[in-house]
């Protein structure tokens, strides 16, 4: 990737998601297309932050997930949105645009699950792999081993 704030986030999510990325985003590069990982790996206690939102505290409601209940709590998903011109700067977030839709057809072409393919939509900047939410043998494995456990469910079914 040609941003460096994408790099360190990519660094802390699940190898498998973060060579998804880089593929991706190499190939769009390639086109002229480039996009920023706007968010990557949350800890529970950013989540409950962001679930808060809109509820106990002021904003705009973001998530309907809590810790545990996200993928981004273990490294499985990220957040993706494609720069309005160039490298850097502003992203777009209007999903109707060429330059996300070429995004989501990069990320979707390695093998990402996307968000935006929900039936209740909204998020769609939103790549993943595994199920759509985290489940209790996700939890269980964190609670044990941490983020090494839980991407040892996912080596083999998102290779």
């Amino acid at each position: 990737m040609n941003d460096a704030t994408s790099n360190q986030r990519l660094t802390q999510v699940n190898p498998l998601v973060a060579g998804k990325v880089e593929l991706a985003a190499n190939l769009l590069a390639s086109e002229g297309t480039y996009f920023r990982v706007a968010q990557g790996l949350r800890t529970y206690a950013e989540q409950n932050a962001l679930y808060a939102q809109g509820r106990a505290t002021p904003g705009h409601i973001v998530t309907n997930a809590v810790g545990g209940y996200s993928n981004h709590n273990f490294g499985l998903a990220v957040d993706c949105y494609p720069f309005l011109s160039g490298t850097a700067g502003e992203v777009n977030f209007s999903v109707d645009t060429p330059q996300f839709q070429a995004m989501v057809r990069a990320l979707k072409t390695q093998g990402l699950k996307w968000a935006g393919d929900w039936i209740k939509k909204g998020d769609n900047g939103h790549f993943y792999i595994g199920p759509a939410n985290p489940t209790d043998a996700d939890r269980a494995a964190f609670a044990k081993g941490g983020l090494q456990a839980v991407w040892a469910l996912y080596a083999e079914t998102a290779a």
